[in-house]
């Protein structure tokens, strides 16, 4: 019942009836202190497991080392986070109740708030996406991260998003990223139709709900930020994939 009403409703209660299932799903496997999807719902799975699983990736694909400084895009309700407190560390997200948890959980960290509008999940927000500004200083982050950031944003917002990670990068640092980037699959995991120039959806009445980006596009964007690519690897929602996750990682660097 929860799920259906979630598949026809509003994107922002949409969210919050799929992140109740999550919850209700979860119960028998909590651990105490895991955020409550209901609240901000950031994706079915383990809280610990996932965020530990992403940390790997940056360590693994990002060459993450310890005392690096990060930047977390889209923090969430911290998942990654909690396996980073040893880094000096920044997180933000447009989600005013996921940095509250974050505050609580992890002081020793720094979480900001950004009011920033998204058609899926803020759309109230008062930030237009191409006109953010991120919380760093230039020149200041060793990796910077996004993990499915730019799964729910338009193109043009994402290749600003870019260009401001590739301004608060380090020379050598490195930005790992996730996207769907359509490639020609069997029995792919989300049907994506086209939605514009540079991008298809999955729901035409609510782009931000899942975007993909043309392969073309995105690797022009990441040129014109200023950012060249290191590796590309393909996730599990279309096979084949060539690593764990479930999108396609990107890790690009700034020369």
């Amino acid at each position: 019942m929860i799920r259906t009403l979630a598949a026809y409703a509003p994107p922002p209660l949409r969210r919050a009836l799929s992140g109740l299932w999550l919850d209700i799903k979860s119960l028998p496997t909590r651990r105490a202190g895991d955020p409550w999807s209901v609240i901000h719902n950031v994706g079915n799975g383990d809280h610990y497991a996932i965020g530990l699983q992403a940390v790997g990736w940056l360590k693994t694909y990002a060459g993450l080392k310890p005392g690096d400084a990060v930047l977390d895009i889209g923090c969430g309700t911290g998942r990654m986070a909690r396996h980073l407190t040893d880094h000096p560390y920044v997180g933000f997200d447009l989600s005013k109740a996921a940095i509250g948890m974050c505050k609580r959980r992890h002081p020793q960290l720094t979480f900001i708030h950004l009011d920033v509008w998204n058609g899926d999940y803020n759309r109230g927000g008062a930030i237009a996406e191409d006109k953010v500004v991120f919380p760093a200083s230039t020149a200041s982050v060793d990796v910077a991260f996004a993990m499915s950031v730019f799964t729910h944003m338009r193109f043009a917002a994402m290749s600003h998003y870019l260009k401001e990670a590739a301004r608060t990068l380090k020379p050598g640092g490195r930005f790992a990223f996730t996207a769907f980037s359509p490639r020609m699959a069997e029995n792919p995991l989300f049907d994506f139709q086209d939605y514009d120039a540079t991008s298809s959806v999955v729901d035409p009445r609510s782009p931000e709900r899942a975007i993909a980006h043309a392969l073309h596009a995105l690797n022009h964007a990441i040129k014109d930020a200023g950012l060249t690519v290191l590796s590309v690897h393909k996730g599990n929602w279309a096979p084949p994939a060539d690593y764990d996750g479930g999108q396609d990682l990107w890790v690009v660097t700034k020369a």
